[in-house]
């Protein structure tokens, strides 16, 4: 678009982008909050007239000899995230194998280079519309958007173009999925579609279960099971996505007492599910998906809002809200807690994992992003690979749709 035909909201975000990116290279921002400025730490204590931006706490208190490692105690950066919603249900933060963030502020997405720190707008909803939810395709050359109209769209990250938009859904789109050329949507009634995104007619399925908004979707890493959660409390488990009749369930799991948003898929063991669920809950429940039985659980005393693995640690790290606003990083397969991390004053969001595994990002309600040094890389790994940067980048990635014809 010319200047000129910029809508007041556009102009108004290119104004805040424009002083985010002088404060990045040391030219005066006036005092003005900036969208994902980001420092090498978090000062120990900053106050403007408005808020405390930041605040650095212990790091946990767990005993120093129960950790086997350096954790360290304040998130390696912060980052500015203004007009962040505070909406428990939706995903709005994902990290690309290209590490690459995308981040959406209301109507507004951003995609954050972690590399070299750069910064640009990859899209804007227009009106009021919002976006609901973010999902990379496993490559990182495509990124599917779930919108508050109803609508999956799909964008070539690399053109900045948007190539498809998918209609099906009733309500907004809270939660997505990737499981290669298939991509699940969830929505704020319950329904399911997996969509072809190769074909015209995509839509090749809808799974009914949900009575109430789903708002965690995860595929298995081996594309066998899709695990969804939901507002009623319940974890599903349904096959591997294929055309013809509606699926039924696989399993229906109804022991949390709260909304499951956190669900995340073991890397490293076959059939280990792990779930979290909200206020009333704030219990993880480890799951045998071949059998559909719960196999262990830990009260976290905090409605967990995320969850993600690291293989090499075996260990898994929580997000939460009420009341503490922590990250937890526990011990699989016993979950012992090895350390609370803290900063956010707000409940924590939305959590992704960076390429390497190394680094986790948490957005919160109080509008701030923080990545944390959970983990070292296993150098292990990087010697096997052979092809990997420090971040986790593969320097030819293939698979996901860079073969397919997208229409």
């Amino acid at each position: 678009k010319q200047e000129g035909d910029l809508s007041p909201k556009s102009k108004d975000y290119g104004e805040k982008m424009a002083r985010n990116l002088a404060a990045v290279h040391g030219k005066q921002n006036d005092g003005a909050k900036v969208i994902l400025r980001y420092t090498e730490k978090a000062p120990l204590k900053q106050v403007n007239s408005a808020q405390v931006l930041y605040k650095a706490a212990p790091m946990c208190n767990v005993k120093r000899s129960q950790i086997s490692r350096h954790i360290p105690t304040s998130a390696e950066r912060v980052l500015d995230a203004p007009d962040m919603r505070d909406d428990f249900y939706l995903n709005l933060v994902d990290w690309s194998s290209q590490n690459h963030l995308a981040i959406a502020l209301g109507g507004v997405l951003y995609v954050w280079n972690a590399g070299d720190g750069s910064i640009h707008q990859l899209l804007e909803l227009p009106g009021d519309d919002l976006i609901s939810s973010v999902s990379w395709i496993a490559d990182g050359r495509y990124l599917a958007v779930g919108t508050e109209s109803e609508e999956v769209q799909l964008w070539d990250v690399t053109q900045s173009k948007r190539i498809r938009q998918m209609l099906g859904h009733t309500s907004r789109v809270g939660a997505l999925a990737w499981n290669e050329h298939v991509l699940s949507s969830g929505c704020h009634r319950g329904t399911i579609i997996n969509h072809d995104v190769r074909i015209a007619e995509h839509k090749i399925s809808v799974l009914q279960g949900h009575t109430q908004e789903v708002c965690g979707l995860k595929w298995s890493p081996d594309g066998s099971m899709l695990a969804s959660g939901g507002n009623d409390n319940c974890l599903f488990l349904w096959p591997q996505a294929s055309s013809g009749p509606a699926p039924s369930p696989l399993y229906r799991l109804t022991e949390h007492t709260a909304a499951v948003k956190a669900v995340a898929w073991c890397p490293f063991q076959r059939h280990c599910l792990a779930s979290g669920g909200g206020s009333s809950d704030r219990h993880i429940r480890i799951w045998n998906s071949a059998s559909g039985q719960q196999v262990s659980s830990v009260n976290a005393k905090s409605q967990v809002c995320g969850l993600l693995w690291n293989s090499h640690y075996r260990e898994l790290i929580s997000g939460h809200g009420f009341s503490e606003n922590q990250l937890t990083i526990w011990k699989f397969p016993k979950m012992e807690r090895v350390a609370d991390l803290t900063g956010h004053t707000e409940r924590v969001l939305h959590m992704a994992l960076s390429p390497d595994s190394s680094t986790v990002v948490s957005a919160a309600a109080d509008e701030t992003l923080r990545l944390w040094k959970c983990w070292e890389v296993d150098p292990a790994s990087l010697k096997k690979t052979g092809s990997e940067n420090r971040l986790g980048r593969r320097k030819d990635s293939r698979g996901g749709l860079s073969h397919v014809h997208m229409r």
